[in-house]
């Protein structure tokens, strides 16, 4: 049975600069499900990134 937590985490990336991101973790698997509050600036920066390229740092 596969444990599941919540976490969040702002996302430094070099292109759109800091992204505010809530996670669901599922342990058995590698995997991050990462999504922004609707319609809030974190949202259309997380958009941006799938354009931009991966991030420069990670912060918890």
């Amino acid at each position: 049975m596969a444990a599941h937590r919540e976490d969040h985490k702002t996302i430094g990336h070099s292109s759109v600069g800091p992204v505010t991101v809530d996670c669901d973790v599922v342990a058995d698997g590698d995997s991050e499900l990462m999504a922004a509050v609707p319609g809030s600036e974190d949202e259309t920066k997380l958009r941006l990134t799938a354009i931009a390229g991966p991030p420069a740092t990670t912060h918890n």
